[in-house]
């Protein structure tokens, strides 16, 4: 049963978690339809025939083509589709604030304009790659004009605002190294650079709340509880998350991340709703097109929907609130590419991860907006989404004590980007000791499967009895995981924002 609004309401009111369809709370039928898609799964693992993915835009296996290695820009979303030439061809244009609502006319034209470009392409999530030198074709015409030495060095700082990394601002302005060994990814399971097995890439995203049935019925949900189609959605998201090198990205972390982005604070998780989810705020006015490239955003949410895995705990299951805070909104911040790219993310990659999504409209220009993008948005995300126009409006969602200041609330925290230390990565380095606890988590992994195959080969049809998803070694299993899986960490990704906020112990215990 989908959610709606008021179901949600219903949920927030009375402090229950939504466990629907969840562990520990499987009706006989959806027990039955996990194992179905567990099976599948272990075959999958089993076949000697299957073709690798294809690491398509690793970041320490690109191509030398004379091109610069630290740029950011080069991350893809789904290569395999056909997409309009339109997110790639078109540098970003400034728009004019516009306070006035005379000027509503000239705004609804701007965001049809980009609504066009929507219906143009061949899927919600379909953009191209944009290398460093196809970036170069977007600034060609300002390499063309004759601007005397003023006008250059703007030219420069805006070029520099656009496409700088953390790491190369690190190294501009304070001289230091990356803060990650740049020559240390290593994929696991001893995988090869430009490739990943299904197993390897299923292992890597299963592992990141903590159950890997939680995971699986993810997708299970998604799909209502069509077991091929959830497989086959596992199997398209994680040839997605191959081509998209995203181990690398978590192994980077913030150094390769866009500094404007992360030091201007465009999205970041500040607390927790009264379901515990964590709350990860937007900030729509910071959003400036002309500040940043698509490309650095989709790398900048990867990131942060990676790592709001880090920061949910116990019934929240992996689901994240969001807030988008449209305060001193105006027409240059109106941007479909990053609501595109947001959506398509949650909808395609990261099913089930959205809990809720809430709106703080106190700008005249999203009524008109909102009639226009929101035919594009998917039923079951529409579902989730919550209009708010006053901060007590955020009450039954989030306790006021917990909201941040920023939007009314009683939180004291004001957000101010940290950058990584030199030595809050030093473990990576350490080569010896992550063959160790690697050696443990792979043996976790094998351990796991064991324990699944029992299970799936005592239980059939006619014997029900021992259904539990524990049984069978399965619960101790599951922990021996989950352990191996945080030994393991700070080996394979890089610390956060959140680690250097206080936010993410090294136990992964969360406190805001």
């Amino acid at each position: 049963m989908e959610s709606t609004p008021q179901t949600l309401l219903g949920h927030y009111e009375k402090r229950l978690p939504l466990l629907a369809g969840r562990v520990g709370s499987l009706t006989f039928e959806e027990k039955h339809k996990l194992r179905q898609l567990w099976k599948l799964i272990l075959e999958e693992f089993d076949r000697t025939d299957a073709q690798p993915f294809p690491a398509l835009f690793s970041l320490t296996n690109t191509p030398n083509n004379g091109s610069n290695q630290d740029d950011i820009t080069t991350l893809s979303f789904d290569p395999l589709v056909p997409l309009s030439s339109k997110d790639n061809n078109q540098s970003p244009k400034p728009i004019n604030p516009s306070p006035n609502p005379k000027d509503s006319e000239s705004i609804h034209s701007t965001v049809e304009s980009s609504q066009n470009d929507l219906k143009q392409t061949s899927s919600w999530f379909s953009w191209q790659s944009i290398t460093p030198s196809g970036l170069s074709a977007s600034t060609a015409t300002e390499e063309k004009l004759s601007i005397d030495g003023e006008q250059q060095s703007e030219c420069d700082e805006s070029r520099q605002r656009r496409e700088e990394s953390v790491k190369a601002y690190m190294k501009r302005t304070q001289n230091l190294d990356s803060p990650v060994p740049e020559d240390g990814f290593r994929p696991l399971f001893g995988e090869p650079i430009n490739t990943r097995t299904f197993r390897a890439a299923f292992w890597q995203a299963a592992t990141q709340i903590g159950n890997a049935d939680s995971w699986v019925l993810r997708f299970l949900r998604a799909q209502k509880w069509d077991v091929q189609s959830a497989m086959d959605m596992i199997r398209s998201t994680l040839k997605w998350r191959t081509a998209q090198a995203i181990d690398e990205i978590m192994y980077f972390g913030e150094s390769q991340l866009h500094y404007h982005t992360m030091n201007t604070g465009l999205a970041f998780a500040c607390t927790h709703d009264r379901l515990n989810n964590p709350v990860y705020l937007v900030r729509v006015r910071v959003n400036i097109a002309r500040n940043r490239n698509i490309q650095a955003i989709k790398r900048f949410l990867c990131w942060q929907i990676e790592t709001s895995q880090l920061l949910s705990v116990g019934d929240a299951d992996g689901r994240v609130t969001i807030l988008f805070d449209l305060t001193d909104f105006t027409r240059e911040n109106i941007d479909l590419h990053l609501v595109r790219t947001l959506i398509s993310l949650l909808t395609n990659y990261y099913p089930e991860t959205l809990g809720i999504l809430l709106i703080y409209v106190n700008s005249w220009l999203f009524s008109g907006i909102w009639s226009l993008i929101s035919p594009f948005i998917d039923p079951v995300v529409k579902s989730k989404i919550i209009m708010i126009n006053s901060s007590s409006g955020f009450s039954p969602y989030i306790d006021p004590e917990h909201l941040i200041s920023e939007i009314g609330g009683r939180k004291k925290f004001e957000y101010k980007y940290k950058l990584p230390s030199s030595e809050e990565n030093n473990l990576m380095a350490d080569t010896k000791a992550r063959d160790e606890v690697e050696a443990d988590f792979v043996r976790a992994v094998d351990d796991y499967e064991a324990a699944t195959r029992k299970w799936l080969d005592a239980v059939t049809d006619n014997n029900e009895s021992s259904s539990s998803l524990d049984a069978f070694g399965r619960d101790e299993a599951r922990n021996a995981l989950r352990k191996s899986t945080i030994a393991l960490d700070p080996y394979v990704r890089a610390r956060t924002l959140y680690h250097r906020l206080g936010f993410i112990s090294p136990d992964h215990s969360v406190s805001f």
